[in-house]
């Protein structure tokens, strides 16, 4: 079930706002951010290493997804990471975590604008119910420097909705091996500069509790997201995705001892408001699908009535194979097969 996925990967990266918070008293917020990373390269590549004969979650990426993957690996894993690390430095965690869902608002506005995903005047409402959540918390008392912490974490979550709707074309490859190269060149870049600043080694308890982070929040939660955007499209899962913050926010509450605020009790009820509109959402309608070839994983459903020449292995599997023409009626999100245009 996607929608399980992409609720566990949103577990398990909202709570790392307040854990995170807790690290960054002994950890600059570049070294953090470096040894986020470099915990779910590992983590992930230890995976795959060990999980050889697994079956099959993706295939290999093509040149030009290559190039996305760079693009990816730049925006979501070298740049944004210190933007928010250094931002929460600078602010309470729960304000800093209800930020977060700043990220769906963005994600959604390039899914529709940019690369053309149907959104609907239920994502579109969604979306702007979230920003004025995120004006609410802006205006939380906290002086200049809750401020500057504010703007960073923004920052932050538009390269992070530019890193989403880049993973969202090359969704089909093997997540594993995405997050894998996401995490060991985003954390070496990260930990490199680190160093090169003059940024001193923090306590070895701190590198190993930093990674074991990493390998949760960041690789166990973006390898589910990935798979769940296969089948939702960016912006759905941005939008069930934005459920962390309120994983975060309550770990802040709860593990930090942290005060709610007027304005972040506003921006929790509006953002919750959101997320309904966002999760109740029904579409429906007849559509075609034009006669094509790819390769991804994939089981014999309505949309993979095809012969098989023998080796393919059992399903899911992935190989290369003729999809349509067909039409029909049923409910669906934006995947791979439902990229069509609409009256």
């Amino acid at each position: 079930m996607p929608i399980v996925k992409v609720l566990i990967a949103a577990l398990a990266f909202g709570l790392s706002a307040p854990l995170a918070k807790l690290l960054l008293d002994v950890v600059s917020p570049l070294f953090l951010a470096g040894l986020l990373y470099l915990g779910a390269g590992v983590f992930l590549g230890l995976v795959r290493l060990a999980w050889r004969r697994r079956p099959a979650v993706g295939r290999p990426l093509t040149a030009r997804e290559r190039w996305i993957l760079a693009a990816v690996v730049v925006a979501g894993g070298v740049l944004a990471p210190p933007l928010l690390l250094w931002g929460l430095a600078r602010s309470p965690a729960a304000s800093t975590a209800l930020l977060f869902n700043l990220e769906v608002v963005f994600t959604t506005i390039l899914a529709g604008i940019v690369f053309g995903e149907h959104l609907g005047a239920r994502v579109g409402g969604a979306a702007f119910v979230m920003a004025l959540g995120g004006v609410a918390l802006g205006w939380t008392p906290g002086g200049m420097a809750m401020a500057d912490g504010a703007a960073a974490v923004t920052l932050a979550c538009a390269l992070w909705a530019l890193d989403n709707n880049l993973t969202r074309l090359i969704a089909e490859g093997d997540p594993l091996l995405i997050v894998e190269v996401k995490g060991l060149v985003a954390g070496t870049v990260n930990t490199l500069l680190a160093l090169a600043s003059g940024q001193p080694w923090p306590p070895a308890g701190a590198i190993a509790l930093g990674m074991a982070l990493g390998a949760l929040s960041y690789g166990t939660s973006l390898v589910l997201f990935i798979l769940a955007m296969r089948e939702l499209g960016a912006a759905r899962t941005g939008a069930y995705f934005a459920t962390a913050p309120f994983f975060g926010a309550a770990g802040g509450l709860l593990l930090l001892g942290e005060s709610p605020t007027p304005g972040l009790l506003a921006a929790a009820a509006l953002m919750a408001l959101a997320i309904w509109l966002l999760v109740d959402e029904r579409h429906s309608h007849a559509h075609g699908h034009a006669a094509t070839a790819h390769v991804h994983v994939h089981v014999h459903d309505a949309h993979h009535q095809h012969a098989h020449e023998g080796g393919e292995g059992p399903e899911p599997h992935s190989h290369p194979h003729r999809t349509g023409p067909l039409e029909h009626e049923h409910p669906h999100t934006p995947d791979s097969h439902h990229d069509h245009g609409h009256h």
